[in-house]
């Protein structure tokens, strides 16, 4: 079962906020509203790159999870149990954001777009049971993965509900597409207590690293659309609809 803990994500409820004014706000009517949402959304994510607890928006730079629990993966080259604490990911806010297709208007309330960047940096508390390619893995210790050349394709779909008498966007369902094209591993004492072959198989781990992506990513990518979903929300519950867009 797959589970997690974002650290610093739930604030108290607080009443209704404004977006900063050097946020560009995108009109809803305009023809460019999908290139505007694109450069607005870029330059909100740097500009709020170490949060901002008024919006509720936690640091982004690094992102900070508590713990993720990818649960037991029984397919495939890879048969493990991965937990991973305390895991900070540097890089997110370095991504460039392209063909979006949104629209808030009328009882329509979603936004896909497409992201791009260039590498994506894990550091982390780890442990690991299972089966690795050929290998029994028994792991535990220090984490650094490197992932390179991502691109993806993401799908949020939301609702509207009335709170203090603002109507606010709620994001239902977040669909999160990482594919980077180059992954690095580095996990220390993989093989428990045996550190020369730990190296061996983190080696093989990297020489195969395209086969074990494909096995633990779809369920790096349900993750990270349940913490983004849970992080996009924080905002749009204390900042209404008509405070985050132009009509």
């Amino acid at each position: 079962m797959l589970y997690l803990f974002v650290l610093g994500l739930f604030f108290a409820p607080i009443s209704s906020k404004s977006l900063p004014s050097n946020i560009r706000k995108c009109s809803k009517s305009d023809p460019n509203f999908n290139k505007c949402l694109e450069e607005s959304a870029q330059d909100a994510s740097r500009k709020f790159a170490q949060g901002n607890k008024d919006l509720g928006i936690v640091p982004l730079e690094p992102f900070h999870i508590k713990k993720i629990d990818l649960g037991n993966n029984t397919s495939g080259a890879v048969t493990l149990h991965q937990i991973y604490e305390n895991m900070d990911i540097y890089g997110m806010t370095n991504s460039s954001i392209s063909d979006s297709e949104a629209n808030f208007t009328g009882d329509n309330c979603y936004w896909n777009y497409k992201v791009r960047g260039s590498l994506v940096r894990m550091v982390s508390d780890y442990t690991m049971s299972g089966q690795l390619l050929i290998f029994p893995i028994n792991g535990h210790g220090k984490c650094t993965n490197y992932l390179y050349d991502y691109d993806g394709d993401y799908e949020a779909k939301c609702e509207r509900y009335i709170k203090k008498n603002k109507t606010c966007l709620r994001v239902t369902d977040f669909k999160f597409g990482f594919k980077p094209k180059r992954i690095v591993f580095d996990f220390e004492n993989i093989i428990d207590g045996n550190e020369q072959l730990s190296k061996e198989v983190v080696k093989t781990l990297n020489e195969n690293s395209e086969t074990v992506y494909a096995d633990v990513g779809p369920a790096f990518n349900q993750v990270m659309g349940m913490v983004w979903k849970q992080t996009i929300n924080q905002v749009f519950s204390r900042v209404p609809e008509d405070e985050l867009f132009l009509p």
